[in-house]
């Protein structure tokens, strides 16, 4: 349906300003300004040029207004994305991380490729270890040579009596 031959009843002209007056997010309440000035009349270029929104983004909230309802407007349809891995197959991850104790994120990558047969970049595999409350920690080098493992047994005390 093109979008300047919808009218607008009065009742939904009063829900859009209802809506728009009671909105904090300025992002969700141009949507409603948008729709109340295409509900004055005023031609969807204009509508475009002074909101600064595209037309086709303006058609779309038009179109999402009549399909799904005044309350589709009023949210934001984001859906986060899913990991690879089930819960299942996290908590067999951070079980098996917390029993090795790898030291690289390499290992952690080529278990995850051997047990589950699914590839992690080593940045993802730090997320998803840090959003499960595990920080991967490299000790610290110490300066200087150590003494050679001869050096270190003479040293020792002698505990025969």
């Amino acid at each position: 349906m093109d979008v300047s031959s919808y009218q607008f009843s009065e009742e939904e002209v009063i829900r859009l300003e209802q809506y728009r007056d009671t909105q904090q997010d300025a992002r969700l309440k141009m949507r409603f300004i948008a729709l109340l000035m295409l509900a004055k009349g005023i031609a969807l270029k204009d509508v475009a040029a002074i909101t600064g929104v595209a037309m086709k983004t303006i058609e779309n909230w038009h179109h999402q207004y009549l399909s799904k309802g005044i309350d589709c407007l009023n949210s934001f349809q984001y859906k986060p994305k899913q990991p690879y891995l089930s819960d299942e197959q996290i908590q067999q991850l951070l079980n098996w991380v917390r029993s090795t104790n790898p030291i690289h994120l390499k290992q952690i990558r080529a278990h995850i490729i051997e047990q589950f047969a699914i590839k992690y970049t080593t940045e993802a595999i730090r997320k998803l270890l840090h959003k499960h409350g595990i920080k991967l920690i490299r000790p610290k080098v110490i300066p200087g040579n150590p003494p050679s493992e001869e050096e270190q047994e003479k040293k020792l005390p002698s505990t025969s009596t």
